[in-house]
Order: C-alpha cells, then sequence, then structure tokens
C-alpha cells in the first residue's frame, strides 16, 4: 500500500511539474469552487473593516495566493518560492509606480464625474472629507492586506508572469484574462444566488477583467517585476467602487461608478497596449523570473 501510494506522489509531482499552470488553475478552482457554500454570514459585510467579507479574504488567499506558493514550491522549490515571495512583496521602487497605481485611478475617476456630473461630486467630495479617513482609507488598506495583492499573487506573479515567458506579454495577458475571468464565477454567485444573473454579470465584466489584467501587467513589468504595485492598482480600483469606499465620499450610486470605472479601465487597457506595441512594459531582452529561478520545469 506504501509503495503504491509513493509511486501515487511521484507520478502527481511529475504531472505538476509538467503542468503547473494547469494544476494552479485546478487548485484555485476547485477551492473557489468549495467557497461558494461557505455559510451565508461569511459572506456578508460588517465582520471586517472596510466592507471586506470573511468570503473574499479565503477566496484571496486560500484561492489564488497558496495554490500559487504550493506550485512554485513543488515545481521549482524553495528557490522558486523565495522568487515568488520576493517579487509579491517588491517594493523597493521608483515612487512614480506608487504614485499610477494608487493616485492614477483616483484623479482620472474624479475628472470623469466632474465631467460627467458637474461640480456636485467635488463639492460632496468637500462636504464628506472626513469619510475618507473613516471610510475610504480603512477599505483600501483592508483590500490591500486581505484580498487584491493576495490575488495578484497568483494571476499575475504566478500566472502572468509564466505565460509571459512563453508566449509574450500580450497574449498572456488575454490568456490570463480568460482564467482570471472564470475565476471569478463562484464569487458571483455567492453575491447573486443566480447562475442567471452570475452569468450576465461574467458577460458584462468580461472587457473590464481583460483591460485590467492590461494594466496589472504593464504595471507588474514596469515596476521591474513587483507583484505589490499591481495589487495596490487593484486594491485601490476596489476601494473606489466599494459602497464603503469614493462611491460614499462623492454621494454617487455605486452602479454608476462601477460603469464609469470600467469604461476607464478598458480605455486605460487599450491606450497601453497600443502605446507599448503589446509589449506592456516588458523589455526586450527581459526574461521572466519564474522561469530563470527554475529550469526544466515544463513548457507552461
Amino acid at each position: 500500500m506504501n509503495v503504491h501510494f509513493g509511486m501515487f506522489i511521484r507520478a502527481l509531482r511529475s504531472w505538476i511539474i509538467q503542468r503547473p499552470i494547469t494544476s494552479f488553475l485546478i487548485l484555485a478552482y476547485a477551492t473557489t469552487a468549495a467557497l461558494a457554500f461557505v455559510p451565508k454570514a461569511l459572506t456578508e459585510p460588517g465582520l471586517l473593516p472596510g466592507g471586506a467579507t470573511p468570503h473574499g479574504f479565503l477566496e484571496n488567499v486560500v484561492g489564488s495566493a497558496v495554490p500559487a506558493f504550493i506550485v512554485t514550491a513543488l515545481v521549482s522549490g524553495r528557490a522558486g518560492v523565495r522568487d515568488l515571495a520576493r517579487r509579491s512583496f517588491k517594493w523597493r521602487v521608483p515612487l512614480r509606480w506608487y504614485a499610477i497605481s494608487l493616485l492614477g485611478p483616483l484623479l482620472i475617476l474624479l475628472l470623469a464625474v466632474t465631467a460627467l456630473y458637474g461640480l456636485a461630486p467635488l463639492r460632496a467630495l468637500a462636504q464628506n472629507w472626513s469619510l475618507i479617513f473613516t471610510l475610504f482609507l480603512p477599505a483600501l488598506v483592508i483590500m490591500i492586506l486581505l484580498n487584491s495583492v493576495a490575488e495578484e499573487i497568483g494571476w499575475t506573479g504566478f500566472t502572468f508572469a509564466r505565460l509571459q515567458d512563453r508566449h509574450g506579454p500580450l497574449r498572456a495577458a488575454l490568456l490570463t484574462t480568460v482564467f482570471f475571468w472564470l475565476y471569478h464565477l463562484p464569487s458571483f454567485y455567492v453575491e447573486t444566488r443566480s447562475w442567471l444573473a452570475t452569468a450576465a454579470v461574467l458577460g458584462i465584466f468580461l472587457l473590464p477583467h481583460l483591460g485590467s489584467r492590461l494594466i496589472v501587467g504593464w504595471l507588474y513589468n514596469s515596476a521591474g517585476a513587483s507583484v505589490l504595485i499591481a495589487g495596490l492598482f487593484h486594491a485601490m480600483h476596489n476601494a473606489i467602487v466599494s459602497s464603503t469606499g469614493l462611491v460614499a465620499v462623492v454621494a454617487l450610486p455605486q452602479f454608476e461608478v462601477l460603469v464609469i470605472m470600467a469604461a476607464i479601465v478598458v480605455l486605460a487597457g487599450a491606450i497601453i497596449a497600443v502605446a507599448t506595441r503589446g509589449r506592456l512594459g516588458l523589455k526586450q531582452s527581459s526574461e521572466s523570473d519564474a522561469d530563470r529561478t527554475s529550469e526544466g520545469c515544463g513548457g507552461q
């Protein structure tokens, strides 16, 4: 029995080494599918600050970051795990990338709502300035610590980085979009409790997901393979559209802000793809860090 079990484990590890991305996707999808059946109380805002939910935390940490590190450990060993950890929390980057990832979305959104609604959102911002410290910033911090960076470890630091090495940055972003889009199916179902509504939400968010993958891929490459910078943009985006985030500060309907941000992300992603000629900030001579730390890890 022990001999057969040992043979099975060796065969499984060999399969994972040859198919790291497929292995990650299986773990990520299986985990998030299982989390769709957590008690409803864990999906309700209020248990964590900033509107975060225990379900969202589990989904991003257990369903994204943990599978990335597990597969990396099996494929590349300790060196690969150290490399993924280094890229995940790489903070020594030029300050402009912090400004672009954090202030860029905020300023563009304020310009857009001013153009669409006049000065009313800015007046609301001036009147509700205290909510920036009591709602918006707490929501942003929680999303950075519990959600967005963890999510990007799996989808940018692991999936995009590996696909980029084989297919180039633009095709890697397109492929990651599909995988990342499907990854959200269970969470959309948890929020809607309707498969029809889930299908509708998936359809609406396909293009914004593509735009976001182009943006975070560009930020990751441009900041020298920093998942943290990509995660900061992701967190800022989510804090802007959250009901306890900027939506409350500027006193606009959440759905309208969601639509505006979706349009901004799609447009920005398209501009970045064209302006960089599909390189998304990757230098011609660059190799993925994941590839440099693991020789003979398979074709994925």
